[in-house]
């Protein structure tokens, strides 16, 4: 299911918009959703706002859930004001990791216009997050065979050559390929070795 599907749950407590980055690892996320304004995420992108975003250095430290007025004094390049002058007057970041792989870190902020959020839909939110981040864990059965093929493909080889490289069959490639396009819900090889370098496999 794609993720923007799943979104749509959600959307209606966050009518000014929100942004979900899933399985961050060396600052790039595996997934990301975004439905800020335009104009707002064009600003926080040309003026290298995250640095200074006080929810984004709270979730980055921390799990759980946090409002942005409880950041205020932390707001020291006035991020969360100029948020606030496109719309975005209240706001909540959500933060989870999984304990098995502590280099994998979902965040999440969301906005409203008109009141700050409720504490049960802050943990309603908090168990979303929580359910996606799950749900784009890696696969635990992909075996190292199927993740060698897939590496020696995303360094440029191709069929006939992984073959030569690892002395098997290029039906056993072919069969490799195959089965980690499966476990990693891939629709082609190439998505499969993507995926598998953004899950940190390869």
């Amino acid at each position: 299911m794609a993720i923007e599907f799943k979104i749509k749950e959600i959307e209606w407590l966050a009518p000014v918009g929100l942004q979900i980055s899933l399985r961050i690892r060396f600052g790039s996320p595996l997934s990301s959703y975004n439905t800020y304004p335009t104009e707002w995420v064009q600003k926080y992108t040309e003026l290298g706002l995250m640095m200074h975003d006080p929810s984004m250095k709270w979730a980055y430290e921390n799990t759980g859930t946090c409002r942005w007025s409880s950041l205020e004094s932390q707001d020291t390049h006035s991020v969360l004001k100029m948020a606030a002058s496109y719309g975005i007057t209240y706001g909540a970041a959500i933060s989870c990791r999984t304990d098995e792989q502590l280099g994998h870190r979902s965040i999440a902020t969301f906005g409203r216009d008109d009141r700050e959020f409720e504490d049960a839909e802050l943990t309603h939110l908090n168990k979303f997050v929580q359910k996606l981040h799950d749900t784009a864990t890696p696969p635990t059965n992909i075996t190292d065979a199927e993740i060698e093929a897939l590496l020696l493909l995303k360094r440029g080889l191709i069929i006939k050559e992984v073959a030569a490289e690892l002395n098997i069959s290029e039906n056993a490639v072919k069969q490799r390929m195959s089965n980690a396009r499966r476990k990693l819900g891939a629709k082609t090889t190439i998505h499969a070795a993507s995926l598998a370098q953004q899950y940190g496999l390869i």
